[in-house]
């Protein structure tokens, strides 16, 4: 027997939450087997269909019922994609503009450790579940911490001046639960910077985009939803940046918008997952076409188009 769905929000709990796409898990299944070369099947705990749905009133969109990873999965997708911990992250040269050589430092999520490598600050701790990346961060001398932010935070209260999660949140399955207990660890006045895949960028909010599903993504995040913490939580939204577009990106940007525009036409009632066949067709053709007629050169204005990520900064009232 499979999970029950969620009716209520998993970020705001109201029960305010519609479904915009019921999809198969065989066909996220194949997803996953056809762009990584990983088997998933068993991560949908017998769930044969998973509903895409959006809260109208904090416009979170997420997937239910919640089938997160497990740890075998990402320990897989770090086996297969050896781009899977990021060393250079734009978001942690952002996020450490914010940070003052003072402060103590939380990491959640802190992957193999490269953020804490960064940082020169009074102290630092950081939290992960990977056994496979604590032991690379090991390797660089950062002592990271098996243990979630709920169980943290209910022993260490109010003591940290800066708390961050960077590709974190949108694989949360409770994100409510996740920014209180976050909160909870900070100090008053203090910050909680969260980075997040942008879904108002089409680079990352584009159909078919296999890391974007269960098991890996939960969630998906919109401008209007970052806007709505404040209503959610006791908190001031300080900024909301987004990462601008790279020059090698600019030839995705490009043949993402052109593919998206000809699925909708033929596929307008499937939001974010159509036939996987097509839709690598469609995207083998358009990025010849791009390439041999230049289009990529010819995007609009660059502060007119979102990159990957976008970045909250949030203070603790």
């Amino acid at each position: 027997m499979g999970i029950l769905k969620n009716t209520a929000c998993i970020l705001c709990n109201k029960e305010t939450v519609e479904t915009v796409q019921q999809l198969k898990t065989d066909a996220i299944a194949a997803l996953y087997k056809n762009r990584l070369g990983v088997a998933i099947s068993d991560e949908f705990k017998e769930n044969n269909t998973i509903d895409y749905v959006k809260c109208t009133s904090c416009n979170l969109h997420f997937f239910t019922p919640i089938c997160n990873g497990s740890a075998d999965f990402y320990e897989l997708l770090q086996e297969k994609q050896g781009f899977y911990y990021n060393a250079n992250r734009y978001e942690f040269f952002f996020a450490k503009n914010h940070i003052k050589n003072t402060d103590s430092v939380l990491e959640i999520g802190a992957g193999s450790g490269y953020f804490a490598n960064l940082l020169n600050v009074s102290s630092y701790v950081g939290l992960e579940y990977n056994n496979k990346a604590i032991e690379d961060a090991a390797t660089r001398n950062v002592t990271l911490i098996n243990q979630s932010i709920e169980d943290f935070a209910t022993t260490h209260p109010e003591e940290f001046d800066v708390v961050c999660n960077f590709q974190v949140l949108e694989h949360v399955p409770n994100p409510n639960a996740f920014i209180n207990a976050s909160l909870a660890a900070l100090k008053k006045g203090g910050l909680l910077i969260i980075g997040v895949p942008a879904a108002n960028s089409i680079l990352t909010n584009n159909k078919n985009h296999v890391l974007n599903f269960p098991p890996h993504h939960i969630t998906r995040w919109y401008n209007d939803t970052c806007h709505n913490f404040e209503q959610i939580f006791d908190v001031e939204v300080v900024e909301i940046h987004h990462e601008p577009v790279t020059e090698k990106l600019y030839k995705n940007l490009k043949t993402n918008t052109i593919t998206e525009r000809i699925l909708n036409t033929f596929s307008p009632k499937k939001h974010i997952l159509v036939n996987d066949t097509i839709a690598s067709k469609v995207d083998t053709l358009v990025r010849k076409l791009v390439a041999k007629l230049g289009l990529h050169k010819n995007i609009a204005k660059k502060d007119l188009v979102y990159g990957e990520s976008v970045i909250l900064v949030l203070r603790k009232k």
